[in-house]
């Protein structure tokens, strides 16, 4: 799904944590009626609380106003952390990076299998 408002971004991501509106207004502390007319493009949250949401939902701000596909960047606050990191490295050491991550991901203890989340 691409949403393509602020509104369907914020519920397609609350709704994505497993989160209602009331459960995302709660963690903010605002009304839902305020997140149920974010949601509606009725309103628009001002910056604080977009970052606020973006936190609560584990996603970039960029992600909700819809200027990164988070798909192809970020899914999280982790990916995204780990993206800059490599980007600050030399070539070599993204390769050197990209040798140990594919290391890892065939140990079972480190791999994001069923069998072996945790």
């Amino acid at each position: 799904m691409n949403p393509s408002s602020l509104g369907q971004r914020i519920r397609y991501y609350r709704k994505k944590a497993g989160l209602s509106q009331k459960d995302l207004a709660a963690a903010i502390g605002m009304s839902s009626n305020a997140i149920c007319h974010y949601e509606q493009d009725n309103r628009e949250p001002n910056i604080l609380i977009l970052m606020k949401i973006a936190k609560i939902l584990d996603v970039t701000g960029d992600a909700l106003l819809g200027l990164e596909h988070p798909d192809l960047v970020a899914k999280n606050r982790k990916e995204y952390a780990l993206l800059h990191a490599f980007r600050g490295l030399k070539s070599l050491g993204q390769d050197r990076t990209l040798e140990y991550v594919s290391a890892l991901k065939e140990l079972p203890y480190y791999a994001n299998t069923c069998e072996h989340r945790r």
